[in-house]
């Protein structure tokens, strides 16, 4: 069997895991409520914007850190944004542990050679 036969295998059996079917039934429900995925949409986009600040070395002023907590709030009232955030955390986990399992062992570069030395 080749590697594409077995790949096309795990991305059969990842579209039929219990996280993914969770995760594609709460997102349904998401995109069909306008106000639900605009708020969602919302959170995503101030939490991308303040984590690539943060990542550049800039500290969050407490304005946005508050805007944050509040938008955290928010959407940990909206009990199907809550699930959806939970189900994409679920296959996230799911598809890291896939990974790791892959790549784990393969020695890819140069740098385990050099420092080897």
């Amino acid at each position: 069997m080749s590697v594409y036969d077995i790949a096309n295998r795990l991305s059969k059996s990842v579209k039929e895991s219990e996280e993914y079917k969770n995760y594609l039934e709460i997102r349904k429900k998401i995109i069909a409520n306008e106000k639900t995925k605009e708020m969602l949409m919302d959170f995503q986009k101030e939490q991308i914007k303040l984590q690539a600040k943060q990542m550049s070395g800039e500290e969050l002023t407490s304005e946005e850190k508050d805007k944050l907590e509040n938008l955290r709030e928010l959407i940990e009232l909206n009990s199907d944004i809550k699930k959806y955030l939970q189900a994409e955390y679920r296959v996230n986990i799911l598809l890291n542990d896939i990974q790791n399992i892959i790549f784990g062992d393969l020695e890819l570069g140069i740098e385990n050679e050099v420092n080897a030395e």
